[in-house]
């Protein structure tokens, strides 16, 4: 049996290091997308924790509840009624908002956002009148402000 030279020895070592570096590269891959996945996971139930506490709110309050059922029915709210519902939609307002930043950032599932965004962007510009959000959009930044604005264009 021949021995192997120097030369030889390094050309294998090269070949199986290259080798080595292709397999921890495709480790290092599957793990980020693995890590990528349970991030936006965990931003999806996020949001829906968000949402269905408020909505355990509204069903858990008799009076969110009845607050609920005279928007709907286009019935006269109290002074107290309005501001109470009022906040209620600026909470949930808050969650589109981060519903929309986690998207952006790529935390956010596109399966999920788009799902959100549709129920959000139907929902809100009834709940919210033109003249209040004009008011308040100083207070979320530009693009959302954008975003909110063509939701409203398409009502």
């Amino acid at each position: 049996m021949k021995k192997m030279s120097l030369t030889e020895w390094s050309a294998v070592s090269e070949i199986v290091g290259t080798v080595a570096v292709v397999i921890s590269l495709l480790f290092v891959a599957t793990s980020i997308n693995r890590n990528t996945a349970v991030m936006q996971a965990s931003n999806d139930n996020f949001v829906y924790e968000l949402q269905y506490g408020r909505i355990r709110e509204i069903v858990g309050s008799p009076g969110m509840a009845s607050i609920y059922v005279k928007f709907n029915q286009q019935e006269e709210m109290t002074a107290v009624e309005e501001e109470r519902f009022y906040w209620d939609t600026l909470q949930e307002l808050g969650t589109w908002e981060i519903a929309f930043n986690r998207q952006r950032d790529g935390m956010f599932s596109n399966e999920q956002w788009e799902a959100w965004d549709r129920y959000l962007s139907s929902v809100l510009p009834n709940r919210l009148s033109v003249e209040s959000w004009t008011e308040i959009k100083e207070w979320y930044a530009d693009d959302f402000q954008g975003h909110v604005d063509s939701a409203y264009a398409k009502k």
